[in-house]
């Protein structure tokens, strides 16, 4: 399609590209192998691939290896995890782009189950093309798995190049360069798009700024919630709550503890994803300690909204 299309299309077609990857990972199982990953015809000339599992950025040609390299890495993790694939597939489309969260899981040869939650973002062009592709793997259940899959010892593990050795060292910061465009319509197509992103973009000002306030305040405003509302992490699970939980005073809390060892600690590096019915965002958590060490994380969240504009549903991923 050599024209922008309609809002509609647009949609459409980048939901399109998730739903390819996810049909590849998911479908991989029954069908033996993985196929359609990281297909030339859904990229641009020129792209840029990014995790800070590659330590950033690495721009990459349309026609690269990464559909082999993945095919080859999820065939070895296979041997001894048969049924390795992902899960519980979950997306929010824009004009612009795609957001995508989904459940990295499979029954060992050990009879125990390894999973971890991984999120997707991409943003595309006119044309539909695919100009920047970021991943991220949380945490909880990540190490545990890849330890099984590549039968290795965790220190042996952390000692692969861009992961740190032992005893652990932090490594430099991710590199991002500014995309050129974000990831959605500017202004917003309607209302609810517009609400959805003040909402996520209320928390990243709570959060960015919490340092010269010395306080996050903004950040899950009982206003902003539905009476009853979703709480969900791979650390903790899933658990319902209600629109004055107090998670305003917890926020606080925390980072004042944080602060103590990281007088800088706040989050940058935001992006997000609003849809009609909710929205997806990412950004980087970092500090300084007083010895000078910088330290890092990525964070990904992604909520659901009702018809007025209330959050029902709060995912959070590290």
């Amino acid at each position: 399609m050599s024209s922008a299309g309609s809002r509609a299309e647009r949609i459409a077609r980048n939901l399109a590209i998730a739903e390819k990857f996810y049909d590849g990972y998911h479908g991989s199982v029954a069908r033996g192998y993985l196929e359609r990953v990281f297909e030339p015809v859904d990229f641009a000339a020129e792209w840029v691939f990014c995790s800070p599992y590659l330590a950033g950025e690495m721009r990459q040609a349309a026609e690269n290896f990464l559909a082999e390299g993945a095919v080859a890495n999820h065939a070895t993790i296979s041997q001894r995890i048969p049924d390795y694939k992902m899960d519980d597939f979950k997306a929010w489309p824009t004009e612009r782009g795609c957001a995508w969260r989904w459940r990295v899981n499979g029954h060992g040869l050990d009879g125990q189950l390894h999973e971890f939650w991984e999120q997707l973002f991409l943003w595309t062009d006119d044309d539909g093309k695919v100009t920047r592709f970021e991943f991220y793997d949380d945490w909880h259940g990540f190490p545990q798995a890849l330890v099984y899959a590549y039968d290795q010892e965790l220190d042996d593990l952390t000692k692969i190049e861009h992961y740190g050795d032992h005893p652990w060292t932090p490594g430099p910061p991710m590199s991002i360069d500014p995309p050129s465009h974000p990831p959605r319509d500017d202004p917003p197509a309607n209302a609810r798009v517009a609400r959805n992103l003040e909402l996520a973009t209320k928390f990243f000002d709570a959060h960015h700024r919490s340092v010269e306030r010395g306080s996050v305040a903004g950040a899950f405003d009982p206003v902003d919630f539905a009476t009853e509302w979703v709480l969900f992490s791979p650390w903790f699970g899933e658990t319902t709550q209600t629109a004055d939980a107090g998670y305003a005073a917890t926020a606080d809390a925390e980072h004042r503890r944080i602060w103590a060892r990281l007088p800088d600690y706040r989050m940058d590096d935001f992006e997000a994803w609003p849809t009609d019915d909710g929205c997806a965002w990412r950004w980087r958590v970092h500090g300084t300690a007083v010895d000078g060490t910088s330290y890092e994380f990525w964070e990904q969240f992604f909520i659901d909204t009702d018809d007025a504009g209330k959050i029902t549903r709060f995912e959070f991923y590290d």
